[in-house]
């Protein structure tokens, strides 16, 4: 499945994309809150690899910025030369979340901004986090905007989709679907966020330094 031709510009991680404001600050609000700035951090549905950019350049962290779509991938190489990331500073790997070629407990911070409606399967996909999640590590799973935005400005940077799209894309957060999700996955320590700001899934698992 190919990127159509009239949302690749969403993929292009330019001054002028609609989000451009608010990654820098969704990064700097990750690692102010989790205070996770070395190890390797796993970046699902990495998309223009926006998120991985900002933090490439704040942390010593090894990212890796998965996506199912090969396409996308080939777009994010391009958005970190443009960013001026050095070559090897993000390894990317194009895979479903559901199936994801990575070691158990490899990932010490595992995040995930606005791929969640789009998983095949959601259980499949929180057992995969639950297993590359390293003892002693935090995942941030959902849709949202930075805390460190105002909330008028998050208001203007919100979607407007056709309720076809809405129903779809929401669905996931709607009732108890995140907590049946969860349990059939076998995720036990989590706090699911909802606010103004988003929805998000935090996810810990115990042990690991300390």
């Amino acid at each position: 499945m190919s990127i159509p031709e009239d949302e690749k510009d969403f993929y292009k991680y330019t001054k002028d994309h609609r989000f451009a404001v608010m990654y820098p600050l969704l990064a700097r609000e990750v690692v102010s809150k989790y205070d996770i700035v070395e190890g390797v951090c796993l970046d699902i549905g990495t998309g223009s690899a926006a998120l991985s950019i900002e933090l490439s350049k704040i942390t010593d962290l090894e990212i890796i910025a998965l996506d199912a779509e090969p396409e996308a991938i080939e777009l994010a190489r391009e958005n970190c030369v443009m960013h001026g990331v050095p070559d090897g500073r993000i390894r990317f790997v194009s895979a479903p979340v559901e199936k994801m070629p990575l070691p158990d407990g490899s990932a010490d911070l595992i995040l995930s901004r606005g791929s969640i409606p789009f998983w095949e399967n959601h259980v499949s996909a929180f057992e995969e986090i639950q297993r590359v999640l390293a003892p002693g590590g935090k995942a941030m799973i959902g849709c949202g905007f930075s805390r460190l935005q105002t909330l008028e400005e998050v208001k203007g940077m919100r979607p407007v989709w056709a309720p076809d799209v809405l129903e779809e894309r929401t669905r996931w957060k709607k009732g108890s679907f995140l907590t049946d999700t969860l349990g059939q996955a076998s995720v036990k320590e989590y706090d699911i966020i909802d606010d103004s700001y988003g929805t998000w899934v935090e996810i810990r698992k115990s042990g690991g330094k300390g």
